[in-house]
């Protein structure tokens, strides 16, 4: 890498990380969870029936087994999802959201959502954001490919 391209990747690092802990204050403030295991919880609130198996939950957020099953267990004991058996055969489970757990999602969205208008993409025109989207998902494309 140039100099330059150095500097535009620490500077992408560290967006990536302000971003990510500041969505880690914020949710802890506002929903008293880990923004990881919020993420668990939000993902079920915009699937079918509030339902999603495990692999694919898995999957959707990048997490070893064992970090997807302690963030079940823990979001589990706090009554905010249940995990059930898949109707299909074998040993698959799934992860349901419960009512508890689908009140908290409705609840802190609009909050993150204010943190992401109001601190995150404060200044940034239209314009700007849709490009941002753009790259954000070539990024996202580039590890998606890398993972499968």
């Amino acid at each position: 890498m140039t100099q330059e391209e150095r500097e535009d990747w620490q500077s992408l690092v560290i967006l990536a990380h302000l971003v990510e802990a500041g969505l880690e204050r914020k949710t802890q403030l506002d929903a008293g969870i880990p923004h990881s295991h919020f993420k668990i919880l939000a993902l079920l609130a915009g699937a079918d029936q509030h339902t999603m198996g495990l692999t694919r939950l898995s999957r959707a957020l990048q997490f070893h087994k064992s970090r997807l099953s302690h963030a079940l267990r823990t979001l589990e004991s706090a009554g905010l999802l249940r995990r059930e058996d898949t109707p299909e055969k074998g040993r698959a489970y799934q992860a349901v959201l419960t009512r508890r757990g689908l009140d908290l999602v409705e609840r802190v969205l609009p909050l993150q959502d204010a943190f992401a208008r109001d601190t995150v993409l404060a200044g940034l025109t239209s314009t700007e954001i849709r490009q941002l989207r753009t790259i954000a998902d070539k990024i996202n494309t580039n590890l998606d490919d890398r993972t499968e």
